[in-house]
């Protein structure tokens, strides 16, 4: 037996560390599954490591495994996208797509998104599944959606996000309301916000705890589209992503102002399963997802 490495059992190795599932790494590479044992034997010989133990749910990597994997994963995509990417043509693609979105981003990117995405690709249906910090990863990870843009933690394994950019924090407040000039200002005041499920505090009021202090919020929504209405009738302050507050200035005549205490920004990533990473349509909808959320929320 011949111990050369192969380029294709590379491939194999990648499809089976994506799906933890010998079966599905099959039929995701539309090769028998037999075939992908031999190639898993192979690869043991050559490295001389079993790389897969068996579990009741498919099968799990050896340490060897993870570390060739980090190795070999990126380069991989490199060539595969090399070799692939400039086949694909999207105007001939016929399928829906769904896309996981945060409610600020589906606000300030969708209808430019849809528009730029039809004139390439017109037979691509978008629809949109709403997204937040608490369900990225579930949604990601369990196929709902096919891709997703939205603020949250490090991708766990088996799944990959790209940075896209920092979102700083602004208080968008009535243009008759003085901002806040100190903290003690903006503690006085009475405030609105975003906020999501069974959350009890957000990104601020976690921060403000940090420091001792705490907020007075007398309505909490779900919705980002909600807040210029709250802040017009009611005169309180909203802190929120710079982005979609001076778009809702713009729209309602609303004042933005800087905060005045420190809350680092957080980052806006772009998402996908690990089993989509070299899929030719998702790698595709990932650079024009890019290009129009960059666009159209880096304000």
């Amino acid at each position: 037996m011949s111990l050369r490495p192969d380029l294709n059992l590379l491939i194999v190795f990648d499809a089976i560390m994506s799906e933890r599932n010998l079966r599905l790494a099959a039929e995701r590479l539309g090769r028998s599954q037999p075939a992908v044992s031999q190639s898993v034997g192979r690869l043991r010989d050559i490295l001389g490591d079993a790389l897969f133990e068996k579990t009741p749910k498919g099968v799990k990597p050896t340490p060897r495994a993870e570390a060739l994997w980090l190795e070999i994963r990126d380069p991989l995509n490199v060539i595969t996208q090399a070799l692939t990417h400039s086949d694909f043509d999207p105007k001939t693609v016929e399928e829906e797509v769904t896309i996981g979105l945060a409610g600020d981003v589906h606000e300030l990117a969708f209808a430019h998104l849809v528009s730029y995405i039809r004139e390439q690709a017109p037979g691509l249906t978008l629809r949109v599944r709403e997204v937040d910090h608490q369900s990225l990863w579930q949604d990601v990870g369990g196929g709902r959606v096919d891709l997703a843009v939205s603020v949250g933690a490090p991708p766990p394994k088996g799944l990959g996000a790209s940075v896209l950019f920092e979102q700083p924090f602004v208080v968008l407040h009535r243009p008759d309301v003085l901002p806040p000039v100190s903290l003690k200002t903006y503690l006085k005041a009475t405030h609105v916000a975003v906020g999501f499920r069974e959350e009890e505090a957000g990104y601020t009021d976690q921060r403000l705890a940090a420091m001792g202090h705490s907020r007075q919020v007398i309505a909490w929504t779900p919705r980002f589209a909600s807040i210029p209405d709250l802040v017009a009738r009611t005169g309180a302050l909203a802190t929120m992503p710079a982005p979609i507050a001076r778009l809702h200035a713009e729209r309602f005549a609303l004042g933005v102002a800087g905060l005045p205490f420190n809350l680092d920004p957080v980052p806006v990533r772009l998402c996908w399963h690990e089993r989509r990473r070299t899929d030719r349509l998702n790698m595709w909808l990932r650079e024009q997802v890019q290009i129009i959320v960059e666009k159209h929320m880096k304000r």
